[in-house]
């Protein structure tokens, strides 16, 4: 039964648990969020030693985390069976819990940590999980609406971010949510109660600076600030957490593919129905970068993104030594 991370979160606040929960998805940070609540109050601590199995889909036999789930509860009211990196156990595996499935112990909760990979909806096994136990998905969120979150998750933790920290971070940390929430998390144990999450706080504590960013060197790429994005690729070669290469080229690549899409349709309210939110820097993009020029860049940044992962051998070309030829080929 397919139901919302909402609403899971709210039984599961509510002390209601049921007894197979199947979590999958691109997005880690809700599963994670799942199976840790269950893990750590679905029993008592002193309850854990007897009625708590962990196990990893890689190295699990199937018929071990069957039996675990079919045992009854010892001096507790339930059992708990979690298996992490279940994506890892094979197709035919699954077959196993097929009876489980249909007929689950009332007394134990199993939890499918599922990360990054689908099951086969085709297949009968897929049908019957999504049919008889708790089934969700956990997507990447957009990039539009991921400032939005992040103020909803500072606010959460009780202190304060403006808009335009939250879209800094957004658009410097990526749609990682487990590394947002990673690095909020962090402030946590330096910041007073409703203190402000400023520009400041974040370059100081999470090392986004506001002048050297990802974000403020894509702007400069867009609007063919040479001097200005040279600057910063020798900041980035000092400071290589300020500016790691990969997430750098994968930030261009949304920006000039969003380029491509509006050239296409010529119009922002066109484009924005068809691949949701064009950022200020894309639509000012249209008078530096023509049609052409902007697909001859997303072939540089695909290249440039195999480069630097390793795929073509490029002698002792730095990270830095690479954005330099990359900066040197989109400009010019």
């Amino acid at each position: 039964m397919a139901v919302t991370i909402d609403s899971i979160l709210k039984d599961l606040h509510a002390n209601k648990f049921e007894p197979v929960y199947f979590l999958f998805g691109e997005e880690a940070y809700y599963i994670d969020l799942i199976e840790n609540y269950i893990s750590e109050h679905a029993l008592q601590p002193h309850e854990k030693d007897f009625n708590f199995s962990l196990f990893y889909g890689k190295d699990a036999d199937v018929i071990s985390i069957k039996n675990e789930a079919t045992q009854y509860p010892t001096f507790a009211e339930r059992r708990v069976v979690i298996v992490r990196e279940a994506q890892d156990i094979k197709v035919k595996d699954w077959e196993v819990f097929e009876k489980y499935f249909e007929n689950p112990v009332k007394s134990t909760i199993l939890v499918f940590a599922h990360k990054n990979k689908a099951l086969d909806k085709r297949t009968k096994i897929a049908k019957l999980i999504e049919k008889t136990t708790v089934f969700v998905e956990s997507k990447k969120i957009n990039d539009d609406v991921l400032p939005s979150w992040i103020s909803k998750y500072v606010q959460k933790n009780k202190f304060i971010i403006k808009e335009d920290a939250a879209k800094m971070l957004a658009e410097n940390l990526g749609n990682d949510l487990s590394r947002i929430a990673r690095e909020i998390d962090k402030l946590s144990v330096m910041l007073q109660e409703n203190e402000e999450i400023s520009h400041d706080i974040i370059e100081k504590y999470i090392g986004i600076s506001k002048e050297y960013n990802i974000t403020e060197f894509n702007s400069a790429i867009v609007k063919r600030d040479f001097s200005k994005a040279m600057k910063m690729v020798f900041y980035f070669e000092k400071n290589p957490k300020a500016g790691p290469l990969i997430p750098i080229i994968a930030y261009m690549y949304n920006h000039f593919s969003k380029l491509f899409v509006l050239h296409q349709l010529k119009d922002v309210k066109a484009a924005t129905a068809a691949i949701g939110w064009i950022p200020q820097d894309v639509s000012n993009g249209v008078k530096f970068y023509a049609p052409s020029k902007t697909m001859e860049i997303l072939h540089l940044l695909c290249e440039y993104d195999a480069k630097a992962k390793g795929l073509y051998a490029t002698g002792n070309n730095t990270d830095a030594d690479l954005l330099k030829e990359l900066v040197f080929k989109v400009m010019k």
